[in-house]
């Protein structure tokens, strides 16, 4: 009983220090589960507005950087979908037709020494063609492009050879007399997808909630719901495809009308999907600023969207997971200058972080590679600092959500989220705890164990800016150490900081890093 007068004496003390209490719950389970394929990607399908930049996937530095981030989910979808036309008997881009005529000769999924001239080319050439993708996505002019079975071969290669499980969006926008969905095209897919024996989920139609303004066709929640019935009898007639997964709708932001279209869309076709899917950014990437990606209020409308979801979810499938199925900082394309630097990854780890706690089982991140300044890894194949946070977070955070808080600061600007470390992390085992935490003030801040893990070993793993521009740099350090590949196969060692035990958890101002509690016994994760 001693102890409690003293607990606002500490945390006055702590008040002068700038030192924050962490209030950890270790003896209960755990507050949730996530997927395992929790983090994963998406490849936009502007890619292949023109099929043969598609091609670009088969490159060896590319897979080496997918296959580290490895195992997910990777979505091909995006507003494209809707205007990609499949034609079996056409034949392919003279990239694509290259590519996977020497990909017969070899080895599936080994590198193409030979296909690198082809490959410069296509690099050279990118930028100009980057550039019609994000004028076409501004100005909402969105035409048909047909691709063929080369462009579906080079795709799953991709994602089979890189340990992901694809996911393919199909067009939803083909309809008979402007109502019913047209599924003549998909079955076409499908029928050369089975041939070929590729195991495939799938998806139906993107961002439902905005047909009309980028084709002028309208569909109703209850008229898509109706579709994805008629898709998943499509998918039945298919031994490969009788039990594949389909998720959808897909919609935007849960504004008010987007709202009551996933609404009606779960009343009429909910049973047939196996998540729910729905997209967030916090910001438009045309007028975003740097005070938008440090701004707690900002990051908090995240938790405001999933509780309305997770809301109409309850109320109408209640049994049914939600999946963030296209999610990043700023839509268009990404914010320039800020979504491919060291300031996005406040936004892409408190989205992590907030997921989990919250309930969502997968988040899909927009995009690994692509147009715009989203990605995660650029045209040149550089890792940007998303997706060295996005590999740190695979390594040492596990499935499972626990409970922490703190005292002594703004818990809005010192965000601190705490799993179970991953369980096949080989330094850590059975019991060991991963916190994560962000500081959004403008000094160092101290996080404090409490007593009973004092005597505890702790790893640290803390990110930080590279060089001049600091927080909008687009190369980042881990314990001082520049992140970059050792060569185009070779992912660097992500080496740790011990700390001894009673260290405190110190975080400069605006930065985010980990901390690997060892021997922590934490009882939901033995």
């Amino acid at each position: 009983m001693l102890l409690l007068p003293l607990l606002p004496l500490l945390l006055a003390l702590a008040e002068g220090r700038r030192v924050a209490v962490l209030l950890l719950d270790l003896r209960s389970s755990p507050r949730g589960e996530v997927s395992p394929a929790f983090l994963s990607l998406t490849l936009d399908a502007s890619l292949a507005r023109n099929p043969r930049y598609v091609a670009l996937l088969s490159n060896p530095k590319l897979r080496a950087l997918a296959t580290a981030l490895s195992p997910g989910f990777l979505r091909f979808g995006g507003t494209e979908t809707d205007f990609l036309i499949f034609d079996p008997n056409k034949d392919s881009t003279s990239e694509e037709k290259i590519l996977w005529e020497l990909q017969a000769q070899q080895e599936a999924c080994g590198s193409r020494p030979e296909f690198a001239a082809v490959e410069k080319l296509l690099l050279a050439q990118w930028p100009s063609q980057e550039k019609l993708i994000l004028t076409e996505h501004n100005w909402k002019k969105h035409k048909n492009t047909t691709i063929t079975r080369n462009t579906l071969d080079i795709l799953y290669s991709f994602a089979s050879c890189s340990g992901f499980h694809l996911i393919f969006g199909l067009n939803a926008l083909l309809r008979k007399d402007g109502l019913q969905w047209d599924s003549s095209n998909a079955q076409a897919l499908l029928d050369y997808c089975a041939s070929r024996r590729y195991n495939i989920s799938w998806e139906l139609g993107n961002e439902p909630n905005s047909f009309r303004k980028k084709s002028g066709i309208y569909i109703d929640g209850f008229q898509l719901g109706q579709d994805f019935i008629h898709l998943r009898q499509l998918l039945s007639n298919y031994t490969l495809y009788r039990h594949a997964k389909l998720y959808g709708p897909d919609v935007g932001q849960p504004r008010k009308h987007t709202q009551r279209l996933l609404r009606s869309f779960l009343k009429s076709g909910g049973k047939v999907i196996d998540s729910v899917t729905w997209h967030h950014y916090y910001v438009n990437g045309r007028s975003a600023t740097r005070e938008d990606f440090l701004s707690p209020e900002v990051l908090d409308t995240f938790a405001t969207a999933v509780r309305e979801v997770l809301e109409i979810v309850g109320g109408t499938v209640p049994d049914k997971k939600v999946w963030l199925g296209e999610t990043s900082s700023a839509y268009g394309g990404g914010a320039p200058r800020l979504s491919n630097t060291y300031v996005a990854g406040f936004m892409w780890l408190d989205k992590l972080g907030l997921s989990a706690r919250q309930g969502i089982d997968v988040v899909m991140r927009q995009v690994f590679f692509g147009a715009g300044t989203y990605h995660l890894v650029d045209a040149n194949f550089e890792p940007l600092p998303d997706y060295w946070l996005s590999l740190l977070y695979k390594k040492l955070v596990g499935t499972k959500v626990l409970q922490v808080s703190l005292a002594g600061a703004d818990k809005r600007k010192l965000r601190v989220y705490l799993h179970c470390t991953n369980a096949l992390h080989p330094k850590y085992k059975e019991g060991d705890v991963t916190l994560f935490a962000l500081n959004l003030y403008n000094v160092t801040q101290h996080l404090q164990l409490p007593t009973y893990l004092s005597s505890k070993h702790v790893d640290q793993y803390l990110l930080l800016p590279h060089g001049k521009e600091n927080i909008l740099s687009r190369s980042i350090e881990l314990n001082s150490r520049v992140l970059r590949m050792v060569d185009d196969k070779t992912l660097p060692e992500l080496i740790e900081k011990p700390l001894g035990p009673g260290s405190m958890l110190g975080l400069p101002a605006f930065s985010y890093g980990f901390y690997v509690i060892k021997n922590a016994k934490a009882i939901a994760c033995i």
